[in-house]
């Protein structure tokens, strides 16, 4: 997809806040809009961040925690951040990758993992699109290996007609699921997210865990 070059209100919003990027504010209403990080209360084992570069939805979710959980980031490029938590770790490289799922597998399990993970684009909708139906379906096989008893799941994804076909996938292993574009998202863009909850655990669908090298 084409840059935007003139930054807009929640762009200029996401630098005087410290954020790296606008789509922290996506993630803030989605939490908001279906409650997915309720205050005071604890957040559960803990939080999956794929596709996290450049960083401002872990920033955003780390402020969020206040400390009451811990938060996993996964992405094949660094971060633009470097936060000084001891609730926070970050694991370079693709969820593609076996090795990299048994390191997150391991490190479960999770209550929320959310992706704003996105292909790089080639100016072709109908390749980006696929791409990024790919990548979601990478997202949700691994959520239903990390994820506990009632977790959540938010997943961005380019429109393109297979929406209603990974919802129906999605509820069969969450109690509730749907599609939700953030009012922070542009106008002119395609991009939505899928929203499950209340994650079903499924005995036998998680792997065992590989050993790491040592």
């Amino acid at each position: 997809m084409a840059g935007y070059e003139k930054p807009d209100f929640w762009s200029i919003k996401a630098r005087k806040e410290g954020y790296p990027a606008r789509s922290v504010y996506k993630l803030e209403e989605i939490v908001a809009k279906f409650g997915l990080l309720k205050k005071g209360s604890s957040p559960g084992p803990g939080i999956l961040d794929i596709g996290a570069a450049p960083g401002s939805w872990s920033l955003w979710l780390l402020k969020a925690l206040g400390g009451r959980g811990r938060l996993i980031a996964v992405d094949i490029q660094d971060l633009g951040i470097s936060p000084a938590d001891a609730n926070f770790s970050f694991l370079k490289g693709s969820i593609l990758d076996e090795a990299v799922r048994a390191q997150l597998r391991a490190a479960g399990p999770y209550s929320l993992v959310v992706s704003d993970a996105a292909p790089s684009t080639t100016g072709s909708r109908l390749v980006d699109q696929s791409r990024s139906e790919e990548l979601v379906e990478a997202v949700m096989g691994l959520a239903v290996e990390v994820l506990g008893p009632g977790g959540a799941l938010v997943m961005k994804i380019f429109q393109g007609g297979e929406e209603k076909r990974l919802i129906s996938e999605l509820k069969k292993s969450f109690a509730r699921a749907r599609g939700f574009k953030p009012e922070v998202c542009r106008a002119e863009s395609f991009e939505t997210y899928l929203v499950a909850m209340g994650f079903k655990s499924q005995p036998g669908v998680r792997k065992m865990t590989v050993p790491s090298s040592p």
